[in-house]
């Protein structure tokens, strides 16, 4: 426990604390055995997030570097331009670690975009051995061991002259690793590596991946795309969005949902199906914490996804100045889908976004930071913790909580 000094405090009628830290900032207090730490880290460059599980096993769940393109403009690095994100996340997770050596016992690639797995640059340098290069989970790959890399596997894939999709390949076959396509509707892929009968409440479940759901009873899972020959729009056949990785982290009475881009509400005149949110909210049910699907853009964040999930705290992965949209903040926000806290978390949220949306962006909790939900031993209750994103020493800046777990 630590004290910050001075501190505002207003407790809320709804059983959490917010503690703004002011002036004095210290650091996060190292994660202990028992505790389940999310970092969602904040590089201005796409998504990545770090789990340390309550027995120490290790996951990382994407790492973007986008490229290049006007989806840059105005979007700074974090905490700045000395390193690459790929760099910067390995950093991130040897400081989170320390005094303890980095490693990866899990990563996962939600889906193939440079955002969430590393865009390749005529900039971009090569590995030692020249086979491949490096950017996003490629170069963390290179500075931090990885026991078993995860991704969507070979449905709808990219195509084979992909410079991205060409160099993780490279990646994988040079790397001494374990590679595994997600197996969608398990719970027995990501696993506790140390010491899981000693926390059996613990469990990762595969919700979701290339249309392919958990219907929410054992392992069963459903598809919910059409057969592809039947689709006769071009535009309606699943995008790489749709065939993102779902993920449900369950801790006691503690729910967490990640689900890369995930669409919600479909493009006028598309099919229902093309809602993906719909299928994994009626699997998962009611969840403390969740990460706004594609960063909060304009599809994600179907009404039916936030009344059916109800969370307290929604991370949001925003990097961009188009994150998120007007619209889907103000459904994130309305009291009208469920009673309780809406609280959400921004990574790394651009002026021109701020602008664009108004006075609304007041009702945010933060709209900058590396974001850490802390859940207690056992999952009962859990913080969040709002780090500085703008020096390497990412101190606490803000914390809210404890929640109750539903």
């Amino acid at each position: 426990m630590w004290v910050y000094t001075p501190c505002v405090m207003r407790r809320f009628a709804l059983l959490f604390t917010v503690s703004l830290c002011l002036h004095a900032q210290e650091a996060l207090p190292p994660w202990s055995r028992g505790m389940l730490d999310i970092h969602q880290i904040s590089t201005g460059r796409g998504n990545a997030a770090f789990f340390r599980f309550p027995d120490g096993t290790t996951l990382l769940v994407d790492a973007g570097a986008a490229a290049n393109g006007m989806e840059l403009a105005n979007a700074e690095p974090r905490p700045n331009a000395t390193r690459t994100p790929g760099a910067w996340i390995a950093r991130y997770i040897t400081n989170a670690m320390a005094p303890d050596p980095p490693r990866l016992d899990y990563a996962l690639i939600t889906h193939f975009h440079p955002d969430h797995m590393g865009g390749v640059t005529p900039a971009s340098a090569a590995s030692k051995s020249g086979a491949y290069k490096l950017t996003g989970i490629t170069e963390v790959g290179e500075l931090i061991p990885i026991g078993t890399l995860i991704d969507r596997g070979t449905a709808f894939l990219p195509p084979p002259d992909d410079a991205m999709w060409k160099n993780y390949r490279a990646f994988i076959a040079e790397q001494k690793m374990t590679y595994a396509p997600i197996r969608a509707g398990r719970a027995d892929q990501i696993v506790l590596r140390r010491d899981a009968g000693a926390f059996p409440s613990f469990e990762v479940r595969n919700v979701a991946a290339n249309g392919i759901v958990w219907t929410g009873t054992g392992h069963e899972t459903r598809t919910i795309f059409p057969p592809l020959d039947s689709i006769t729009v071009a535009e309606d056949k699943p995008n790489e969005n749709m065939c993102s990785i779902g993920l449900r982290i369950r801790y006691g009475k503690f729910d967490f949902f990640t689900g890369g881009d995930m669409p919600g509400i479909p493009d006028a005149g598309g099919p229902d199906w093309h809602s993906v949110e719909t299928a994994v909210a009626n699997a998962i049910g009611p969840t403390d914490v969740h990460v706004v699907n594609h960063h909060g853009s304009i599809s994600p964040a179907s009404p039916h996804f936030l009344a059916t999930l109800r969370s307290a705290v929604m991370i949001l992965p925003a990097w961009s100045p188009t994150h998120p949209s007007q619209d889907s903040l103000k459904r994130m926000l309305t009291q009208r889908l469920y009673p309780g806290p809406h609280d959400v978390f921004a990574v790394t949220m651009r002026e021109p976004a701020k602008l664009s949306i108004g006075a609304r962006v007041e009702q945010m909790k933060s709209t900058h930071g590396h974001i850490v939900v802390r859940v207690s031993p056992g999952g009962e209750q859990y913080k969040v913790f709002v780090l500085d994103d703008t020096s390497e020493t990412a101190n606490v800046v803000a914390t809210f909580g404890p929640y109750t777990a539903q």
